[in-house]
């Protein structure tokens, strides 16, 4: 492991640059030493709360999540925002998200507590820019056509499951057509492929009652 940290090299033009602070993102190995080195300290600190019996503290932490670098807080008072310093090192820098408590953005959800129940919806803070951005395939292109209606398809399912509302799941399942359309797709094929997502996961979309099978009309 010392090895693979002191021998981290990145080339730009014609020169050779050594990382020296980190790791660079994207290699193999980043995520699983981030995750060893998030979880050694919080097994320590963990460890050292158990040994003061400090377990009206560590009740706090019973809910709290992390996916490599973000973190997940529920029914935490806050006392994450408390600790943080005595859990992780200095070097780390914790930014808290700025929200009410009752929604923030945790990857790709977004996570809303409205009369003590729990619902998320799709968030991609890609929404937010003021720019157009480049992503999905264009059939003007060269491309094949069947894998790309699939990726339709695979959106799709990625909304039914992360959306618990049809409205949610309804306004983001109508900008990926819209902007689909732009790109060459034909609104017949989308039908086409809409129909087949439904049947191949009825069990995932019968949340949102029959009016999901129709949606189609909307851009037809």
């Amino acid at each position: 492991m010392n090895w693979l940290l002191d021998n981290i090299f990145v080339t730009f033009g014609d020169q050779l640059f050594r990382q020296v602070i980190g790791i660079p993102m994207g290699t193999d190995c980043a995520p699983f030493l981030a995750n060893l080195f998030l979880y050694s300290y919080e097994y320590k600190w963990i460890d050292a709360q158990k040994k003061k019996n400090n377990w009206y503290t560590l009740n706090y932490f019973r809910s709290c999540r992390r996916y490599i670098d973000d973190l997940l807080m529920i029914n935490n008072a806050d006392k994450m925002i408390k600790y943080m310093t005595d859990i992780y090192p200095k070097e780390l820098i914790l930014v808290p998200d700025d929200t009410d408590g009752n929604s923030c953005p945790f990857l790709d959800l977004q996570v809303t507590i409205t009369d003590s129940i729990i619902s998320t919806s799709i968030y991609d803070k890609r929404d937010s820019f003021n720019f157009p951005i480049v992503n999905f395939p264009d059939l003007s292109g060269n491309i094949p056509q069947k894998s790309s209606y699939g990726v339709f398809i695979g959106e799709a399912v990625r909304y039914a499951r992360a959306c618990s509302y049809f409205e949610d799941f309804k306004l983001k399942t109508l900008s990926l057509v819209h902007k689909l359309k732009k790109q060459s797709f034909l609104p017949q094929h989308l039908k086409k492929n809409w129909l087949k997502f439904i049947n191949a996961h009825i069990l995932l979309v019968q949340k949102y009652g029959c009016q999901v099978i129709f949606l189609y009309e909307n851009w037809m």
